[in-house]
């Protein structure tokens, strides 16, 4: 294709009339054309400029499209319904009636052809990517480079196109035949190539003119067309596996000579560096914190009243079960929680108002000042992305220090939570590692901007106990070496009670009762007496057995009247069917709403 027009230019150009119009023969293995000119020739010469104009066309097509569709998903919800009309209307035209128009303008020629075709597909592709970003949009570690501080441009082209980009090549390798086809159409109709140049699409026009006497001055560019056009969407395939990290690359070290064997249960010498006292500098304040969903002409709370906070050096545990509201005010904190949810009430970190704050100064402390580790570690890694380059971005976007030296410090946060080999690791990417390792590399991560709050979401799911434990014992380190204040929230009040200082219980969307791990033994909340109950105890004879909790948490869309938890207490009585109890402080120390308890309190509300 590259060389035919060079080789075979002049001899594909020679006129000969006594030749014209000539059926395949030895000489002329395709026959010739009305002025005697090799047809063979002539279509390896035009090769060039008909693929040639086709990739122009759909590389203009791929970066419209991509931007546009894969912007849409970036964009505020109410915007960015806007932009997907948009895609969805200019779809509506037939692509070659919009290229037609287009040429039009611009006028006959290569050209005008080209950006008609470029423009036609690139709604295509747009809405391929909006449908396909917006399904990654909303992944883990989507989110978590959000918080870390990466907007915009930058966002798309790292975490969404990467991820994509095995499925838009197909479709950009299908917009290649189609451009093929569509640049060949307008030169048939005389919009395209223009006289002395040629491409398949004129060659098929003055071979449909001579149809009846040489048919395949007709047929070979139209087989040529379709057999070009099937080459490029096969070859789809192949370059979309080229693009997924997981389909090239192995887990097994032993197919990559060279790579390290890691011992990834090692523990670090066991250091204790906690003070005798806690600071008590507030990290994280929450006040009256509710979250609302409209629902039609309704709405739904989600959680109502939310009221704690961290002092730096302490790790907080909150627990309930499942729809209790837990990850919502974790999101809610870091500013995550999606559209159209309605937050009030107050956040501060660091005494700072965050509703206060502009977007850029409100991006930059959640960015420094906080880090999130959310439940599954896979899908809070992007995939298509080497360990080290999740590790060094927010601190080069934060603290504007250079690749070397955010590398050095990302080595030095692995080896802090137990990775041996860092430099090795940082080259690899997230498939490569075991869950628990997955786990250590996000909370090193976590450490990159050396973080007042950390917030971790059900990080020990779906580890084994000892994995859990190692875990664990990484945040206790960071919690003691760092004073960094903690929120652990989880379903294991077994692993808040061994590892938090303070403990918030929540249900149906309130919390019910706070109160100090030491004081665990003298809860007063009915539910978080039978949270401990259910806790399998060693000691409990093996005959008898283990306890449960009757029935289970309400719908948030159907939370009964007065105490959410009166259906299942055996204490409840007629005012605990009728009004919502106040979360009163105790005097021993930390809170409870229960009527029940609420007797023997001092009546003195928090």
């Amino acid at each position: 294709m590259i060389l035919a027009p060079i080789v075979f230019s002049k001899a594909a150009a020679v006129f000969n009339v006594f030749d014209a119009n000539q059926n395949p023969s030895r000489l002329h293995l395709l026959g010739t054309d009305g002025l005697g000119r090799d047809l063979l020739l002539r279509l390896a010469v035009a090769a060039r400029l008909s693929i040639g104009l086709a990739l122009i066309a759909t590389a203009i097509s791929a970066v419209i499209g991509s931007l546009l569709g894969g912007g849409t998903a970036l964009l505020p919800p109410p915007i960015r319904a806007v932009g997907l009309r948009f895609i969805d209307t200019m779809l509506a035209f037939p692509a070659l009636l919009l290229a037609i128009f287009v040429g039009a303008i611009i006028g006959a020629g290569a050209a005008g052809a080209t950006l008609g075709v470029g423009l036609a597909g690139s709604f295509y592709i747009a809405r391929v990517a909006s449908a396909l970003a917006l399904s990654v949009a909303a992944r883990e570690y989507v989110v978590a480079a959000r918080v870390l501080g990466v907007k915009g441009l930058a966002q798309l082209t790292r975490y969404i196109l990467p991820n994509i980009a095995d499925t838009l090549v197909i479709v950009v390798t299908v917009a290649v035949s189609n451009a093929i086809v569509f640049l060949a159409a307008l030169s048939f109709l005389g919009l395209g190539v223009q006289s002395p140049q040629y491409d398949w699409g004129a060659m098929l026009t003055e071979g449909v003119q001579q149809f009846y006497v040489t048919p395949v001055a007709a047929i070979a560019p139209a087989v040529v067309i379709s057999v070009c056009a099937l080459a490029f969407g096969l070859s789809g395939e192949a370059l979309a596996r080229s693009l997924n990290p997981l389909l090239w690359t192995g887990s097994d070290s032993a197919r990559r000579p060279g790579a390290p064997v890691v011992n990834a249960s090692r523990e670090a010498p066991a250091t204790d560096k906690r003070m005798d006292s806690k600071s008590k500098d507030v990290a994280l304040r929450v006040s009256n914190l509710s979250v609302r969903i409209p629902t039609g002409g309704a709405s739904l709370d989600i959680v109502m009243d939310i009221s704690f906070s961290v002092a730096k050096g302490e790790m907080l545990g909150i627990v309930g079960e499942s729809g209790s509201g837990k990850t919502t005010v974790a999101n809610a904190i870091v500013q995550l929680v999606p559209y159209p949810a309605v937050v009030a009430g107050t956040v501060e970190l660091n005494g700072q108002d965050l509703s206060k704050l502009t977007k850029r100064d409100l991006d930059r402390l959640l960015g420094t000042s906080v880090a999130v580790i959310f439940q599954d570690p896979m899908s809070s890694l992007n995939p298509t992305l080497r360990v080290g380059v999740q590790l060094t971005e927010s601190a080069e976007v934060h603290r504007h220090i250079d690749r070397g030296e955010a590398e050095r410090v990302a080595a030095g946060h692995l080896r802090e939570v137990n990775i041996a080999a860092a430099e090795q690791q940082m080259e690899r990417y997230p498939h490569e590692f075991s869950g628990g390792m997955r786990q250590r590399v996000m909370i090193a991560m976590g450490l990159m901007n050396e973080p007042d709050l950390l917030i971790a979401d059900e990080p020990t799911t779906a580890l084994d106990v000892t994995i859990q434990a190692q875990i664990m014992e990484v945040l206790r380190q960071i919690n003691r070496d760092h004073d960094t204040a903690i929120v652990l929230i989880s379903h294991n009040l077994s692993l808040v009670s061994q590892n938090c200082d303070r403990l918030l219980v929540m249900y149906a969307g309130r919390i019910v009762e706070e109160l100090a791990i030491t004081d665990l033994a003298n809860a007063l909340h009915p539910y978080t007496r039978a949270l401990l109950a259910v806790v399998p105890d060693v000691s409990r004879p093996p005959d008898q057995p283990l306890d449960f909790i009757p029935g289970h948490a309400p719908h948030l869309a159907a939370r009964p009247a007065g105490c959410a938890f009166h259906p299942r207490c055996p204490l409840a009585e007629d005012r605990c069917r009728i009004e919502v109890p106040p979360l009163l402080t105790r005097e021993a120390g930390g809170r409870v709403a229960c009527w029940v308890a609420n007797k023997d309190l001092s009546g003195k509300s928090s």
